[in-house]
């Protein structure tokens, strides 16, 4: 780690401080060797002041049970009919597995208790069958989840309801996270999973809108039913008020926490906020870029640039913020003749790049250019020479686009720069 990546993990320390996040994992998480280490993790966000709400699956655990006992199950994940023999094998494998989590959070000294927060009512008949004991949760007791977290005891909420006659439900427990996250007005869900999400999601982006997740569980049709599932909780779950939810694979090495305390991640994340923001850089930004900037001069990226040089001419730049962070720039300097302008400077933080961020900053600036009037814009380049080709610009020998003292900095700095141009319709 350097330092760096420091500073970018004590950024997020203040912002979750005080703040509730609900982590939902799945029984298979619970039973691999994963879970020893996210039982660390969660150890972590207490000692940062986080609040945690455990809730747990137990499909693995109710398949397996059902298994050893030879009965054939009408459904694990408390999405589908839950006949009598169904819910008796799901009961006593919850219970089993409730009694388990907590012997486990003991170990790494975690103060916690089972709570019975959700209320339900049966799902009755949905297309013309009758659900049985699959329950749909009415409402979720927050007071009881809110007593045990203000007393620092973690609650632990397992996926299974009473409805007002006192009769026992199998719910799901992706519905559960998300009711539990909306009562309490949790900061985030935290989804673990023992298969990667992204190796779902076909290697697409890593942070999605409450659209774009619905969108793809609609169109996708090899999606995993758990994958799916927590998908479309994710989606409604940013629509009622969470701002993030995360969908991480266990086996990622410190899954938590890589997933919460860096700008890109491990998982997929689903937001309703400002996750990714660009805007016009200000005189508060110099420093930082200035940092930025010095590493992409010791890789021969760019050309050096003092802080002082940055500093008179702040308002030429654009940076792309990922969640308060600049991790990537770029300068728009207008000629004297106000005809046209150089776009410079563009540079994406390494460990951001191929989330087309770069593409972010070149449109920015594009815009920029038009919105000062200019009917070109043209750039130097050593390294991204081919990707500004990619972006719309062209080769030209046309040193007549540069301004004279531009020109003679070309001339003297031998570092062969090609000059590119797009032309702005």
């Amino acid at each position: 780690m350097n330092f760096s990546d420091l500073r970018a993990i004590l950024q997020y320390v203040p912002q979750f401080r005080g703040c509730t996040f609900v982590v939902a994992l799945d029984g298979a998480v619970i039973e691999s060797t994963d879970f020893s280490n996210i039982l660390l993790d969660l150890a972590v966000l207490r000692s940062l002041n986080v609040k945690v709400v455990l809730v747990h699956g137990a499909a693995a655990q109710i398949e397996a049970l059902g298994k050893k006992r030879g009965v054939v199950l009408s459904n694990v994940d408390g999405t589908g009919v839950t006949d009598e023999l169904t819910l008796e094998v799901s009961m006593d494998a919850i219970s089993r597995l409730s009694n388990a989590v907590m012997q486990s959070l003991t170990t790494v000294k975690i103060k916690a208790a089972t709570a019975n927060a959700i209320h339900a009512h049966p799902a009755g008949i949905i297309k013309g069958i009758d659900h049985g004991f699959t329950g749909t949760v009415e409402k979720i007791d927050a007071s009881v989840l809110q007593s045990f977290l203000d007393q620092d005891i973690l609650p632990v909420v397992p996926p299974v309801g009473f409805d007002a006659d006192g009769q026992t439900l199998r719910v799901n427990s992706d519905a559960v996270a998300r009711e539990v996250a909306t009562a309490l007005g949790a900061t985030k869900i935290l989804f673990v999973s023992s298969e990667d999400p992204r190796d779902q999601t076909g290697g697409r982006e890593k942070q999605w809108t409450a659209e774009d997740a619905l969108h793809f569980v609609e169109t996708k049709d090899a999606l995993a039913p758990g994958m799916l599932s927590k998908m479309r909780q994710a989606a409604r779950a940013t629509r009622d008020g969470v701002p993030r939810v995360h969908l991480i694979g266990s086996r990622n090495q410190d899954a938590l926490l890589a997933e919460l305390f860096s700008n890109e991640g491990v998982g997929v994340m689903v937001y309703s906020d400002a996750y990714q923001k660009i805007r016009a850089a200000t005189h508060a930004d110099v420093d930082e870029l200035y940092l930025l900037i010095h590493r992409a001069v010791e890789d021969e990226e760019l050309i050096e640039r003092s802080r002082a040089e940055i500093q008179s001419a702040i308002h030429d730049y654009i940076v792309i913020e990922i969640d308060g962070n600049i991790v990537g720039c770029v300068a728009v300097h207008p000629h004297p003749a106000g005809d046209r302008a150089e776009l410079a400077c563009l540079y994406v933080k390494r460990g951001h790049t191929g989330q087309g961020y770069g593409s972010t900053l070149v449109t920015a600036a594009v815009e920029r250019a038009r919105q000062l009037g200019c009917g070109q814009i043209y750039a130097l380049s050593t390294q991204a020479a081919g990707y500004l080709e990619r972006e719309g610009f062209s080769r030209t020998h046309d040193l007549g686009l540069l301004p004279e003292e531009r020109r003679e900095k070309w001339a003297k700095n031998g570092r062969n720069a090609v000059l590119l141009v797009r032309r702005l319709g």
